[in-house]
């Protein structure tokens, strides 16, 4: 237990959401296969604002339903630092048309988070095992992935952030609706079961996908892969604290080098295909592109957000650096795959415009700042 504070010491957060309005006809991200637009919509999509505040620091994490953040979303709303985040689901509108769209949602979500904001009296983060919702691509056997709950308290609400492992995609490229997929399932399922607010973030999930585990591509099957998971959630506190006090934020760019992929000589198959296709309409690549990597501190938690879809692998690597360290991915801009060195062929390889060296460059600079913070 920590020794109370004044108020004006205290981390103050609040938590807001909304309907994201989106026009029908509208070309849909994520499927390079899909044919048609959007007929409409089968469930919301959604925008959540969490907002932090301690002293001069203001803090905003903004998640949106969609495919990815767009490119140049504002870094700030009136001085307030922002951290965008993309569920990931394809069943959304490309997020380029909807730019104006989603700065008006932010702005409306923002004020209402800071309406709500309170002094922060404890954080919980419990941890929980969940299996046949996605799993390992290249692997035979079953595996149990971790998901995270970080779980807030204040005196007005209480709120948590779910953190889990796998490309969120149940539907496919015949799909013309909107919808949050099993992010917005699972979600919308904790919250009635728990009776607060759930906010769906995703982290590595590069070689984890419902390939396997689903049945169909359908909104019943999204259904049944929710309520596996709703069954197999059992979280438990791994750690606990009251009243906490450090808040604080970085921002690192980060520089990545493109390359031209050379198929020759490459065995491909049938889910190669679309990597085939995005490799032909990828183009002449800018040699250099600079993206934002962000650390999010909250008392002994650390969050980087990062815009890549990277492997499994790496969360493990980053969380035997630091004990609650949190990858969490489809951040601040749209960015492709970044995959181990050793992965030489298939769709997540074809749809990396990345040198080989990118992840290692990657845990380095992550390790460093993990090591400042």
């Amino acid at each position: 237990m920590k020794r109370s504070l004044g108020c004006d010491h205290m981390i103050k957060v609040g938590i807001s959401s909304m309907d994201l309005s989106f026009p029908k006809g509208l070309e849909m991200a994520g499927y390079i296969l899909r044919k048609g637009v959007s007929a409409g919509y089968h469930d919301p999509l959604q925008l959540f604002c969490i907002y932090l505040n301690k002293n001069e620091t203001e803090i905003a994490i903004l998640i949106f339903d969609l495919l990815t953040v767009p490119k140049a979303f504002p870094k700030q709303i009136d001085c307030i630092r922002l951290i965008p985040v993309a569920t990931h689901t394809h069943s959304g509108p490309k997020p380029s048309l909807v730019k104006d769209i989603l700065e008006s949602s932010a702005r409306e979500a923002l004020v209402k988070a800071k309406q709500n904001s309170a002094n922060l009296n404890e954080l919980i983060v419990k941890q929980s095992e969940i299996s046949g919702i996605c799993d390992f691509r290249n692997k035979q056997n079953s595996t149990k992935v971790p998901a995270n709950l970080i779980e807030f308290k204040t005196v007005r609400q209480r709120f948590s952030i779910t953190l889990f492992s796998c490309h969120p995609t149940v539907l496919g490229p015949e799909n013309l609706l909107y919808s949050s997929d099993i992010a917005g399932a699972i979600r919308r399922k904790l919250q009635m079961k728990d009776g607060y607010p759930v906010v769906f973030l995703n982290s590595c999930c590069g070689d984890l996908s419902t390939h396997k585990t689903r049945k169909e591509r359908s909104f019943a099957e999204i259904e049944r892969l929710s309520d596996i998971f709703l069954e197999q959630y059992t979280p438990y506190v791994v750690y606990q604290t009251c009243v906490p006090e450090r808040l604080s934020m970085k921002e690192i760019d980060f520089e990545v080098e493109s390359v031209e992929k050379d198929i020759g000589g490459v065995s491909l198959n049938k889910r190669d295909l679309p990597g085939v296709m995005l490799l032909e309409q990828r183009g002449r690549l800018s040699k250099r592109e600079r993206t934002t990597i962000s650390f999010l501190m909250i008392d002994s938690l650390k969050f980087i957000f990062v815009p890549f879809e990277l492997f499994f692998g790496f969360c493990n690597l980053v969380s035997s650096i630091a004990k609650f360290a949190f990858i969490v991915c489809y951040a601040n801009s749209p960015a492709s795959y970044v995959v181990p060195k050793n992965v030489k062929s298939g769709y997540e390889w074809l749809a990396s415009p990345y040198a080989d060296n990118t992840e290692d460059k990657l845990l380095s600079l992550i390790s460093y700042e993990l090591m400042c913070l």
